[in-house]
């Protein structure tokens, strides 16, 4: 019988975090508690984007405390500054997974719909992510001017030729591994080594990578989820829309110029 570190990860959960040391901990308690009930292991990759607050000392409190439980396998990952997008990036390549799926520290999408990523790609799926806009979702305490940004955001997106998705910023996004190692590497906008900034940046890294899931002929699947506003929020609206349509701007271009190819 193979030893536990022999057995296959058959999911690898991302966290990419910047500054959360007020929720990273009960988030991890939380997918500690939710993985100890698998039969299947379950790898966790913490990103810290280059925190200022304390959030790396706990996600590494988190790690040590929940190997000695053999509840997760865990990976803490301690990254300059670069912005979710990179975070992101930087944990998919390292993750080990069969299922490789990021999501908030926020915990805004419920664990229970992992199971639902994890189901659509074995039933074929490369790429399975969450939607706010189906007829089956549901939100809950988001304030009118954040949809309704959120909502002409994505009529952008597909203007410009990007689109196919009802939702490209639900931040609970799952792949197959062929799938996410071919994207992930071809990112363009945010690589995982790219250069390091200076202050807190909402981007459109999502419709990157459904840009090159499209161009690369990988089938994506989008799936209803319940989504709940969490205070706190680093989006600045105005200013994070401008820096978001010049990111699918920058999309279009590469597609354009078969960067993605």
């Amino acid at each position: 019988m193979p030893s536990a570190t022999e057995v296959p990860i058959q999911l690898s959960i991302v966290i990419p975090a910047y500054n959360e040391k007020n929720r990273l901990g009960t988030t991890l308690l939380a997918v500690s508690e939710w993985a100890a009930d698998r039969e299947a292991r379950v790898e966790v990759v913490v990103v810290d984007d280059g925190s200022t607050d304390g959030t790396l000392e706990i996600a590494r409190t988190w790690a040590d405390e929940a190997e000695g439980s053999g509840a997760v396998v865990s990976v803490v990952l301690s990254e300059p500054h670069r912005g979710k997008g990179a975070a992101v990036a930087r944990g998919m390549l390292a993750a080990r997974g069969a299922v490789r799926m990021f999501m908030d520290a926020d915990l805004a999408v419920p664990l229970v719909y992992v199971e639902r990523i994890i189901d659509e790609v074995r039933r074929g799926a490369d790429v399975a992510i969450g939607s706010r806009e189906l007829d089956q979702s549901q939100r809950f305490d988001e304030p009118w001017h954040r949809h309704a940004l959120g909502r002409g955001f994505n009529r952008v997106v597909s203007w410009l030729g990007v689109g196919g998705f009802s939702d490209t910023q639900c931040g609970f996004k799952g792949f197959s591994a062929d799938a996410a190692e071919d994207i992930f590497r071809r990112a363009r906008l945010y690589p995982p080594d790219g250069k390091v900034i200076q202050h807190e940046q909402v981007t459109a890294f999502d419709v990157e990578l459904l840009a090159i899931t499209r161009r690369r002929g990988w089938q994506a699947m989008e799936i209803p989820v319940e989504w709940r506003h969490v205070p706190m929020s680093k989006v600045r609206p105005l200013s994070d829309a401008v820096s978001m349509l010049f990111d699918v701007l920058r999309v279009r271009w590469y597609l354009l110029r078969g960067v993605y190819d």
